[in-house]
């Protein structure tokens, strides 16, 4: 395993200073309410999802700043001589205290805002300075920092990153600062505990969760009339697209995007990957998630992507979408009257869709310069207060089970919640990483026509070829 862990480390550094030397970015870290990013599964504050939902490797999944929308056109590529400047990191420094606690992020808007005034008070109160350091790619910024020992003490990042990054000895398991199995336990949610820990170690604190539902225009359905199950997701939509010229009543980022195909994959019984590798992708149950989203297919735009979909939700040509907390607010912008329900029954096996639940995280990192003070600020960090006060600005779903039940009246995370509690945690193995790049051609080959069973192989058999480099 050490061997293992080396030999990652160098790849993943070598990787990362390719990409610096480039004058090119990854997707990468989280924040706010953004959508999951193929590392899986975030964007930021209020960015459309890229993969925090996690991304295809790194470009299909949802993500942490990675599951921003696209850009609507394409630029050209710089000239091979003329390299792209690099962002220079935003950096604030909250407090005066002879103790500085550096934090990289990739945080922004209204929740980069809470989150200052929030480490401005504990600095404060504490008599610590906070430097808190905007990276626009935190993800390469660490993998190259960190080994030299010129890295951060805390990293806010999502928790499908702690699988790697253990591994490659970028971040430091913090059981020994009072931050362990006891510590989760007392403070978090079950699925938020599970999503930290990694190796039978914790590595972060969990700060909130997000994870895929239903979101409906009250001017357009009911909730009474909200489907229990896909058979009549199918059946509805069909009636209501004939009666409803160019509109549609469901809709979501359907066409090769594996984190959004994944609550379908995941209610019809699959395991899409577990901690030793091993995925049941290929199976009786993964041709129903397949036939399911052949069905979609039927029913939505061929060419459907995530702006696509949130556009016509937007200008009230769908009545339901498949989204994210980073939505909302967008949405609630706009004027429309939202609901929020949890994902249908998927009739094929009777048990519900399952999203995976991602989890924002404030991770330490190894070398860090003032472990035992950034331990401090991770524990205030979970605490309810903190979390709750984040919850209010940002409309998500607190890690914290005390913060979870000061904020559940609200209808929004109300609904957040329960879909949460359907969903299953992103996985923080490295085997993961392998899978989003299979999974996504796999759902793109079915949506495009293509035979499930014959799809699933090739994606199973893709899937084995990433991940043998991993065991």
């Amino acid at each position: 395993m050490k061997q293992f862990r080396m030999s990652l480390l160098a790849m993943l550094t070598t990787f990362a200073l390719l990409i610096t030397a480039c004058g090119q970015t990854t997707t990468g870290g989280t924040a706010a309410t953004s959508a999951p990013a193929a590392e899986a599964p975030a964007a930021e504050a209020t960015s459309a999802p890229a993969a925090e939902a996690p991304a295809a490797e790194v470009t299909t999944a949802p993500a942490a700043e990675a599951t921003a929308a696209p850009a609507a056109e394409a630029t050209a590529a710089p000239a091979a001589d003329a390299p792209t400047a690099e962002p220079t990191p935003e950096v604030q420094t909250l407090g005066s205290g002879d103790t500085k606690v550096v934090i990289w992020h990739g945080w922004q808007g209204a929740y980069l805002e809470e989150i200052q005034t929030l480490f401005g008070e504990y600095a404060t109160a504490n008599n610590v300075s906070i430097e808190l350091v905007r990276q626009a790619d935190v993800t390469s910024k660490v993998q190259v920092a960190v080994p030299s020992g010129q890295g951060p003490d805390l990293i806010g990042w999502v928790n499908d990153q702690i699988g790697n990054n253990a591994l490659a000895e970028l971040i430091a398991p913090v059981d020994q600062y009072g931050i362990d199995a006891a510590y989760l336990q007392e403070n978090f949610t079950e699925v938020a505990a599970n999503a930290v820990t990694f190796e039978e170690q914790v590595y972060a604190v969990p700060e909130s969760m997000e994870a895929l539902t239903l979101i409906y225009n009250k001017a357009l359905v009911q909730e009474a009339d909200l489907p229990a199950d896909t058979d009549a997701l199918i059946a509805q939509a069909q009636e209501y697209n004939a009666a409803n010229s160019g509109q549609y009543l469901f809709v979501y980022d359907a066409k090769n995007n594996a984190y959004f195909a994944a609550p379908w994959f995941q209610g019809a019984g699959v395991t899409i990957v577990n901690p030793e590798g091993e995925t049941t992708l290929n199976s009786p149950e993964g041709e129903a998630a397949g036939a399911l989203i052949q069905q979609f297919s039927s029913i939505m735009p061929k060419e459907i992507d995530y702006n696509t979909a949130d556009s016509l939700f937007k200008e009230g040509k769908a009545a339901m979408i498949m989204n994210g907390p980073w939505a909302v607010a967008d949405y609630q912008q706009l004027g429309l009257d939202i609901g929020l329900a949890t994902l249908p029954v998927v009739s094929s096996s009777g048990q519900p869709a399952k999203p995976f639940v991602g989890v924002k995280v404030l991770m330490m990192a190894n070398n860090a310069k003032q472990p035992e003070a950034a331990a401090e600020v991770m524990k205030y960090w979970g605490s309810t207060e903190v979390q709750a006060r984040l919850a209010e600005v940002n409309k998500q779903v607190p890690a914290n089970a005390a913060a979870q039940e000061q904020v559940k009246n609200d209808p929004i995370i109300a609904g957040f919640i329960a879909q949460a509690a359907n969903g299953i945690p992103a996985p923080n193995t490295p085997f993961m990483s392998a899978m989003w790049d299979p999974m996504a051609k796999t759902v793109e080959s079915i949506w495009n026509g293509g035979a499930p069973t014959e799809a699933l192989e090739a994606g199973a058999a893709a899937y084995e070829e990433k991940a043998v480099d991993l065991r």
